[in-house]
């Protein structure tokens, strides 16, 4: 009586299983998925069947998390998901290439981010700590960490290199405006507060006073006559000598420096003030 009744529910459940499948409806939990997507050429089906391979990579993800596996299981395990995720790719890819749907790969990330990529092989949950594997993501960080070190110092090199050019204008190599510029200015202040430095309470300039144009122009004809003599010295040198062993380094051939100009004009002004007020 029992095996009359088995064999009428196996007849009932193929017959429920061909009109089924003639109305179009696939039970995707329970049918194998194919091999080849490329056989697949429904839009819903391929799309259902993406959606059986997430639920079994979530499913999988999750187990490799328990701390009873052994390191075999969870090697395995991890073999398995990343089969999974080629999988996940392919159909993605089928979807939007050949059938025209949804593109699943712009988006794609949702089950990457618990993995860590390692030579083009994917590590889930506890199969980050196997031997071997600990070492390389150790020298990853490692080797990232630096890098970040490296960019931070370059930027950091390039930031001074950046202050030390906005230091250094066209007046620090000499080249500057003569009717407009204000090194002059500053470089006025400076004498005058020597000036009042060395004539103490006898008498007082007052400030702010400026170094006037025909000043400016006797200094630029001082400087030229220094450098015409020192021209003069050293052509009328070179022209005595007959061995050129005997050339030798004319001295005190260099241009005065700020200081040695500052140190003149204070001077100079002091003769002025001094032969004006009669001290």
């Amino acid at each position: 009586m029992s095996r009359n009744s088995d064999k009428a529910n196996t007849v009932l459940f193929r017959y429920q299983e061909q009109k089924a499948e003639e109305a179009g409806y696939i039970d995707y939990n329970s049918t194998a998925r194919p091999r080849s997507v490329q056989k697949v050429t429904n839009l819903k089906d391929a799309e259902n069947w993406r959606k059986q391979v997430l639920k079994e990579i979530s499913q999988k993800v999750t187990k490799i998390q328990d701390e009873q596996l052994s390191s075999y299981q969870i090697r395995d395990l991890n073999d398995e998901i990343n089969k999974l995720m080629r999988e996940k790719y392919a159909w993605e890819f089928h979807i939007k290439d050949k059938l025209g749907g949804t593109d699943y790969l712009r988006s794609a990330g949702r089950f990457n981010e618990g993995g860590v990529l390692i030579r083009g092989y994917r590590y889930f949950g506890r199969a980050k700590e196997l031997p071997g594997v600990k070492e390389i993501l150790e020298k990853q960080q490692q080797d990232l960490k630096d890098q970040k070190t490296n960019q931070e110092n370059a930027k950091s090199q390039k930031q001074k290199i950046k202050e030390l050019e906005s230091r250094v204008n066209l007046e620090y190599y000499g080249y500057f405006d003569e009717k407009n510029s204000k090194a002059g200015d500053s470089l006025g202040d400076n004498v005058w507060d020597e000036v009042n430095q060395i004539l103490g309470d006898e008498i007082t300039v007052p400030k702010p006073m400026e170094i006037e144009s025909d000043e400016k122009e006797m200094l630029t004809d001082e400087l030229l006559k220094f450098e015409r003599s020192a021209t003069r010295k050293r052509s009328k040198k070179l022209g005595n000598i007959q061995d050129p062993k005997e050339i030798t380094i004319i001295e005190n051939s260099e241009p005065p420096s700020q200081q040695q100009v500052e140190a003149y004009l204070v001077e100079r002004r002091r003769k002025q003030l001094s032969e004006k007020y009669n001290i």
